[in-house]
């Protein structure tokens, strides 16, 4: 039998963090059916090699190398087209977001096709943060909000899930390599028809994160204007007819407010 969850996570000079996470993941997902993903997007600390040496042994682990920084949405999509399961589970190297999250996010996608992390929605828990990084997100989710339509408190907390072809159709249709893939990906979703949940999540800031929040925020909020326009439903719907995955029917329909043009 196949994997029935793959777990992707983009890595980055994660030297620091990988030993912990991967003793986090095998704890978590102690079954031969989870299939796990480590991209390395061209670190210069090595933590391809510190991957490999570590899960040597384990055939559930496979770790991928990027040429060269691409950014976290390249590593993605490059982890993405190696998954084989019907659930596809994203997650940033230093598990910023609590996997006692997990269970919940798996239920909902028996009613949503992809379910996101929040940290703010009810019920949320952000942890460690410092007032300039929250004024930062909350500014960056306005501006999300406005320039892209997407009517999500939170498009870029790094935990998400998704069915597994639906992961593997909206990640092949995907352009932007960088931080501004998450809110692509989610229009990409909507245009196709398939419904989002947001969940609130525990999330603790990392203080080796190699995200910099004003300048990561900038850079994302350029990136985020052409994105209204490449993710028009009818542009999306041609590609995905064209491509050569297929295209699964929605779990559920859309809610009326999550609909754009």
């Amino acid at each position: 039998m196949g994997a029935q969850i793959s777990v992707v996570i983009p890595m980055f000079n994660e030297t620091r963090a990988i030993p912990g996470t991967l003793q986090e993941l095998v704890r978590r997902f102690p079954d031969v059916d989870t299939e796990f993903f480590l991209v390395d997007d061209g670190s210069d600390d090595d933590s391809a090699g510190l991957a490999q040496h570590l899960t040597h042994g384990d055939h559930r682990f496979e770790v991928i190398r990027l040429p060269k920084n691409l950014g976290k949405g390249a590593a993605l999509r490059a982890g993405v087209a190696r998954t084989t399961s019907d659930v596809v589970l994203f997650m940033d190297a230093d598990l910023s977001t609590s996997l006692d999250e997990v269970d919940d996010f798996l239920e909902r996608l028996d009613h949503f096709d992809i379910v996101i992390g929040s940290r703010s929605v009810p019920g949320s828990v952000v942890k460690r943060s410092n007032a300039l990084r929250t004024l930062m997100g909350r500014t960056f989710n306005q501006l999300m909000r406005l320039s892209t339509g997407l009517n999500i408190h939170d498009s870029q907390c790094g935990f998400k899930a998704f069915r597994g072809d639906v992961a593997r159709l909206l990640f092949s249709l995907s352009e932007s390599n960088r931080f501004a893939f998450d809110p692509e990906i989610l229009r990409i979703g909507i245009a196709l028809g398939y419904s989002i949940d947001e969940l609130p999540v525990t999330w603790v800031a990392s203080d080796h994160s190699a995200v910099r929040p004003i300048r990561d925020s900038l850079r994302t909020a350029i990136d985020l204007v052409p994105i209204r326009f490449r993710t028009r439903q009818a542009r999306v719907r041609g590609l995905a007819s064209r491509s050569r995955l297929s295209v699964p029917t929605p779990i559920s329909n859309v809610n009326d407010r999550e609909r754009f043009d």
